[in-house]
Parts: C-alpha cells; sequence; structure tokens
C-alpha cells in the first residue's frame, strides 16, 4: 500500500491512535496527546479531517444523545514504517542499506546491544 508522507503533528495523532486497540474519541486523542504535542480539540478535527483524506483513517459519527466521532486507524503502523523506511533509505542512502548503517555506526549511534540484534536478524533472514 502507498501511503503519503504525513507531518509530525498528523504523526503524533496516528501514534496514539496505534497504541489503541479501539477507536478513540476526539477527547481520547486530545487527551494521548498531552506532554507529547499539546493541541486544541478544533485543531485536532483539523488533523483528523487531513489524515482522513489521506486515507489514513476512518471516521465515524456516532448517534446519541450528544453525537460524537470515533476514529480508527485504516493504515497500520507496521505500513507506513515500511513506507517510511523505503523512502529514506531510498532518498538518502541511494537505495543502500548497507550506507544506512555505515553512517549510524559512524556517528555512533549504533550500540553493541543493536549489532547483536540486526545480526540475529540477519541469521534469521539467511535461514529462510
Amino acid at each position: 500500500m502507498k501511503t503519503h508522507r504525513i507531518p509530525d503533528s498528523e504523526l503524533d495523532v496516528m501514534l496514539v491512535l496505534w497504541q489503541s486497540e479501539t477507536p478513540l474519541r476526539v477527547i481520547d486523542i486530545h487527551n494521548g496527546l498531552r506532554g507529547v504535542r499539546p493541541c486544541s480539540k478544533p485543531a485536532i478535527h483539523t488533523l483528523l479531517d487531513r489524515l482522513a483524506e489521506k486515507g489514513f483513517v476512518k471516521i465515524e459519527t456516532v448517534e446519541a444523545a450528544i453525537p460524537y466521532k470515533l476514529i480508527s486507524p485504516i493504515v497500520t503502523e507496521e505500513e507506513y514504517r515500511r513506507e517510511e523506511s523505503d523512502n529514506f533509505i531510498t532518498k538518502l542512502c541511494r537505495g543502500s542499506l548497507s550506507t544506512l548503517i555505515a553512517t549510524l555506526i559512524d556517528t555512533g549511534k549504533i550500540t553493541d546491544d543493536d549489532i547483536d540484534e540486526i545480526a540475529r536478524l540477519l541469521d534469521e533472514k539467511k535461514k529462510k
């Protein structure tokens, strides 16, 4: 599934949605953003409308004494992570994963534990 890149403000909303196992109300998203990205409820509505236009979320209106909206993700966190990783490697590393890893090693961003985990993942992949 081809996804759009989304700005950090929209990504923060998606992270709140991905953490939940059930659809959320706007107030739930508002509370989930506290401490991360303080945001007014009207601003959250705007972000949700943008995400819906891009096909990231589904917004359902629940008819009740006081109607409310339930928001659920359409794009999964894994789908977005894969697409963004592919874009990053393609654009900044010219499609070379080894260039990315070399850069991370050179900058000291990879720990010994990371190296062990990468080696384990590569071994698993080779066995398949």
